[in-house]
């Protein structure tokens, strides 16, 4: 009987405890990661795109595809951006929650 109530303690103490810190552990710590290194890609993006866009606008025999491909990679960089700190703050899917488990009876 001893040794049952000591599994039951246990049960009750990783369910209570233990497993949210699981579903943090396996699902919003690498979720959070894969956001702050998207932004961090986004960023580059933003920051080549933009040196040559303005190193190549105010040239006259500048290709217009040269353009054309720097304000591409520099609007496609801010989307990125935007796309990473929605992922890092859950605005487009929440953490997983656990269900409530049912207590579990003393007798």
């Amino acid at each position: 009987m001893r040794s049952r109530q000591e599994i039951v303690g246990q049960i009750e103490a990783t369910v209570s405890g233990g497993a949210g810190d699981q579903v943090d552990a396996l699902y919003g710590a690498p979720w959070h990661t894969a956001a702050l290194v998207n932004g961090v890609i986004a960023l580059l993006a933003v920051l080549v795109g933009g040196v040559l866009l303005a190193a190549h606008s105010r040239r006259t025999g500048t290709a217009s595809w040269i353009k054309a491909l720097a304000l591409g990679g520099a609007v496609l960089g801010a989307l990125g951006m935007l796309v990473a700190g929605g992922m890092y703050l859950d605005l487009f899917a929440a953490q997983p929650q656990l269900p409530t488990a049912p207590a579990l009876g003393g007798g």
